[in-house]
């Protein structure tokens, strides 16, 4: 697929597809969960850096309790919305959890850990470069059913210094009716990304991410000097 990461008009299955194919991970599709057998990788990032139930986006429908942490997450080879797979990170570590509302939202909560500053800032300027790209990168005619392109990335917004990007997308041969919703943070040796999914028809107000961006930084702050 030519990119890393239309609920009512596109069937189960070529939803999931998109969740498939967007989202950081291949096996991060949503909202199954995986088969069972052994995780790709035992995660020794502590999930206490991750967002509660109460810091996600505030959306108008109710976040589930508890995320689900994605055992096949490869952070060495998988970054935010747009990352090409299989291009290496430079990740010592990685965790991938999904938060999700009964009907139009799933948002992922990523994180990657590096050796040092230097190597998350690297990783932080490849995944801009490749959003630069990322339109391009698409084929909205794809001969190949279930191709998933991107018509339009769009800055949004910057809290505390941080770019909110909105990046329209679709499956062939679906039209582009679907959001995702973006914002990468890096703070010392660690990046976290929030890639928030938006199923609602049209075109929907982009949804906050201030207070999250904030908690983001605290909890990196803590966890990840």
């Amino acid at each position: 697929m030519p990119v890393s990461k239309v609920r009512a008009s596109v069937s189960a299955a070529a939803a999931a597809v998109l969740a498939l194919t967007l989202a950081a991970s291949p096996a991060d599709a949503a909202p199954a969960d995986h088969a069972a057998g052994p995780a790709r990788l035992a995660s020794g990032v502590d999930r206490n850096v991750l967002l509660s139930k109460a810091q996600q986006p505030p959306v108008d429908e109710t976040w589930g309790d508890k995320p689900y942490v994605d055992p096949y997450f490869e952070p060495s080879i998988s970054g935010p919305s747009c990352w090409e797979y299989g291009k290496a990170t430079g990740a010592l570590d990685g965790l991938n959890a999904r938060y999700s509302t009964p009907t139009w939202y799933y948002n992922y909560n990523e994180v990657w850990v590096f050796a040092d500053s230097a190597h998350a800032a690297s990783f932080e300027q490849r995944w801009k470069d490749l959003l630069a790209t990322c339109v391009q990168r698409s084929d909205p005619n794809s001969p190949t059913q279930g191709t998933v392109y991107v018509t339009a990335v769009n800055k949004v917004g910057t809290e505390s210094g941080v770019d909110v990007w909105r990046l329209t997308a679709g499956i062939t041969p679906y039209p582009p009716t679907t959001h995702w919703q973006v914002a990468v943070v890096r703070q010392g040796r660690a990046v976290y990304a929030m890639d928030l999914l938006d199923y609602r028809h049209g075109e929907p107000a982009p949804i906050p991410f201030a207070d999250s961006i904030t908690a983001i930084k605290q909890k990196l702050a803590t966890y990840y000097p």
